[in-house]
């Protein structure tokens, strides 16, 4: 079985510059001003733009839902790290061997 550390401060500091970056990319919105212009590849060129918006709303989705799920990590490491204090080495031993 694999272990591994979890620092919550620094891991919260990792998880609040995700946030950071990622809502800076989703406030992006792309606009294409026509201005009465009718040109086929202008046409496409817009539909790039929206296509590239939903994209961009489809991101934020997804890492809104990986914001979530870091913090989530972090409250469970903190609870079983506070669980793990209430026990003694032998206890932690014991379950490790046993298997819980």
């Amino acid at each position: 079985m694999a272990e591994f550390i979890l620092k919550p401060n620094d891991f919260q500091k990792q998880v609040d510059s995700f946030k950071s970056t990622t809502e800076t990319v989703s406030a992006l919105k792309y606009t294409l001003e026509k201005n009465g212009i009718s040109l086929q590849s202008i046409d496409k060129y817009e539909e790039c733009i929206t296509a590239m918006n939903d994209l961009i709303t489809t991101f934020a989705e997804f890492a809104e839902m990986d914001c979530n799920s870091m913090q989530r990590i972090k409250a469970k490491w903190m609870n079983t790290d506070s669980d793990m204090a209430t026990k003694t080495l032998g206890e932690i031993l014991s379950a490790k061997i046993s298997g819980n």
